[in-house]
């Protein structure tokens, strides 16, 4: 179900919108919508690092990357 909302926005905010809007045929409505259903891939993207990155904390050295930890991980894992 879709409710109406009102923003207040800077003029040239606005502008700036309705020329985007305008270039990829979506409303600004839409826009704003795909916006803050982002916001909240990223929030939960954000939680699933944090979660997994405790996890590796105490095995892998802080100088290390990602793709050296999955490599010792993998290493270690299947014996490589």
């Amino acid at each position: 179900m879709t409710a109406k909302l009102t923003l207040s926005i800077e003029e040239e905010t606005i502008q700036r919108a309705k020329l985007l809007a305008a270039k990829t045929g979506k409303s600004i409505s839409k826009m704003v919508e795909e916006y803050f259903n982002q916001l909240d891939v990223q929030a939960a993207d954000k939680g699933a690092v944090k979660k997994i990155s405790g996890l590796l904390k105490d095995k892998a050295p802080a100088d290390m990357d990602w793709k050296d930890i999955k490599a010792a991980y993998l290493k270690e894992k299947y014996g490589i």
